[in-house]
């Protein structure tokens, strides 16, 4: 997979710029890119402050541009740095958020 967030094929650009906020609340940070792969259409990863979020259990408010994720901030802020996503990338996301 590769990290294809210039692609005009990513259909989730327009989450860029979007407030994150955690379980309780508290602003996490932005939406920095987002990570799609391309040939199974899904969005992987939103990056917030560098760092990489599952995609698979944020909750999308676009008429407030929020994004709610279901882990605390300390936790995003403690995942691993984005990288050229890999498996290796992608299982030490998984352990990281469990």
């Amino acid at each position: 997979m590769e990290n294809t967030n210039d692609s005009p094929d990513n259909p989730y650009t327009f989450l860029e710029g979007y407030k994150v906020s955690d379980a309780s609340g508290e602003d996490v940070g932005e939406i920095e890119e987002t990570i799609y792969d391309a040939p199974s259409d899904v969005l992987k990863y939103v990056v917030v402050r560098g760092r990489a979020v599952p995609a698979d259990r944020i909750e999308v408010h676009a008429e407030d541009q929020i994004v709610t994720v279901p882990y605390s901030a300390a936790t995003v802020t403690s995942a691993p740095r984005i990288e050229t996503t890999s498996g290796a990338f992608d299982d030490a996301v998984r352990e990281h958020y469990g």
